[in-house]
């Protein structure tokens, strides 16, 4: 995996010739992952062993889409380190044009190859590219879209080159764990095998916040998924449905709590305008 990354790291002309260790390190196991989903699902299922949080997130996963939706029709969109492709290919069914980028070349040709089955090919353009040298000019894009990805990288350098490749009056969308509550990160910190050491030791918190305040005019912040945790255990029972709603009712109440509205699992961040 390692010279085949290195190879696709070539034809990025703005990358320095010898790409960091951590790049190195985060695209080979991403490569792996990808690559176990296809020809092992048992070691797949080991190393994705936390999809069963996934279970409760609807209610920010309907945010970001509905965010999407209401901003993004019709427009340019950057998916910013798409990784196979699942939300490039949904939100170019309402997007003028999406284009993928990730640091694994394994992940680029299974998006590329779900996007053709989903019938959305010529509506999307992915390349294998470094998030923190974008290979685009300035104003490319009218939105970008983040979904789990800057706790990958060196933050203010993701930030500045989102920045960059926007338009002046641009929107992006950051959907990103946190890690203010200690029990889930806790968690995180006993889990290695799912993560690159630095991904374990820069998930963001919810005061980085600010930071986005450097590059964009207009920044809103909502957090979600505390009490829904609970519902977990119930995610193969009858009454799932009826426990995850009631408990994203109670996250609604009580992420709104100063002092509680850090200690939710995940934070979306809509930001606009230079």
């Amino acid at each position: 995996m390692r010279e085949g990354y290195r190879s696709a790291f070539a034809r990025v002309a703005s990358m320095a010739p010898e790409p960091e260790p951590r790049k190195v390190e985060e695209a080979e196991f991403h490569d792996k992952l990808r690559g176990l989903y296809e020809t092992d699902p048992e070691r797949y299922s080991y190393f994705t062993s936390n999809k069963k949080f996934y279970s409760v997130v609807r209610s920010s996963d309907d945010f970001y889409y509905r965010w999407l939706r209401d901003n993004a029709s019709g427009k340019r969109i950057l998916d910013f380190g798409c990784g196979s492709g699942g939300a490039s290919i949904e939100s170019a069914r309402f997007a003028a044009h999406v284009t993928g980028i990730d640091i694994s070349p394994e992940a680029i040709r299974i998006a590329q190859d779900h996007a053709k089955a989903a019938g959305v090919g010529d509506k999307t353009t992915f390349a294998v590219m470094d998030a923190e040298a974008l290979e685009f000019g300035p104003d490319s894009f009218d939105v970008v879209s983040v979904r789990g990805v800057l706790h990958h990288m060196d933050l203010d350098a993701a930030l500045g080159q989102i920045r960059k490749v926007l338009t002046p009056a641009g929107k992006a969308i950051f959907l990103e764990a946190l890690a203010n509550n200690p029990i889930i990160h806790a968690y995180r910190r006993r889990t290695p095998h799912l993560r690159t050491a630095w991904e374990a030791e820069h998930i963001l918190r919810y005061e980085d916040s600010v930071k986005m305040r450097k590059f964009f005019k207009h920044v809103e912040v909502r957090t979600f998924h505390l009490a829904v945790l609970a519902g977990v255990p119930f995610r193969n029972t009858p009454v799932f449905g009826a426990v995850r709603g009631a408990l994203d009712a109670v996250d609604r109440v009580i992420l709104r709590v100063p002092g509680l509205r850090s200690q939710g699992c995940t934070k979306e961040s809509g930001c606009e305008g230079r």
